[in-house]
């Protein structure tokens, strides 16, 4: 089996409710094929009237001058009937039309609202994380003072931070750790207040 992983990519994020830079114009496109294909339907229905009043005309001229009206009024119930059929098809292009807008209304006011939460929530998240930095912030700087003892905390290597954020943070599960930062690893459970497993 070929999976066209580019097309199936692009349905995943459709499916979560992505959006891109074209949805607006290819909503705008689909409307005006939607609005041309109904127009060449409009034109059809049109013609086919005008040809149905003229047939019915025929007919009425051939009955008042007496003449035989059979082959016309098989025209004019051919026309009739082709009329009938192209009314009923451009009634069903706009519903469909109608039902298309609608749908892609309600895709971009729910792609609008899922952003507009997303927005939101990514906000949020920022804020609390400033706020939680600001409050472990004195803790954090000390732990990596007394590790490594530079001016700006959050300059420091990974091992520094995380360790320094071990040490802040609440650790309930043994820590592992491949570091020598300690001279024992008794001073190192110490250090992070933490069950310790040395690799």
């Amino acid at each position: 089996m070929t999976v066209p992983v580019r097309t199936a990519l692009a349905a995943a994020g459709r499916s979560r409710g992505l959006s891109t830079p074209q949805d607006e114009e290819i909503a705008t496109v689909r409307q005006r094929l939607g609005e041309e294909a109904g127009t060449g339907t409009e034109s059809t229905v049109e013609r086919l009237r005008e040809r149905v009043a003229t047939l019915r005309g025929r007919v009425q001229a051939a009955r008042e001058g007496g003449r035989d009206t059979a082959r016309v009024e098989t025209e004019l119930a051919e026309a009739a009937r082709e009329l009938s059929e192209a009314e009923t098809e451009r009634a069903a292009a706009r519903e469909a039309l109608d039902r298309a807008e609608r749908r892609a209304r309600r895709h971009r006011d729910d792609r609008e609202r899922r952003r507009r939460r997303q927005d939101r929530l990514a906000n949020l998240e920022r804020d609390a994380r400033s706020h939680l930095v600001g409050r472990l912030r004195e803790e954090y700087a000390a732990a990596v003072d007394d590790l490594v003892g530079v001016d700006d905390p959050f300059a420091v290597d990974d091992v520094t931070a995380a360790l320094a954020v071990g040490r802040v943070a609440d650790l309930r599960a043994p820590v592992v750790l491949a570091v020598d930062r300690f001279d024992s690893p008794a001073r190192a459970a110490d250090w992070l207040s933490a069950p310790l497993v040395r690799v």
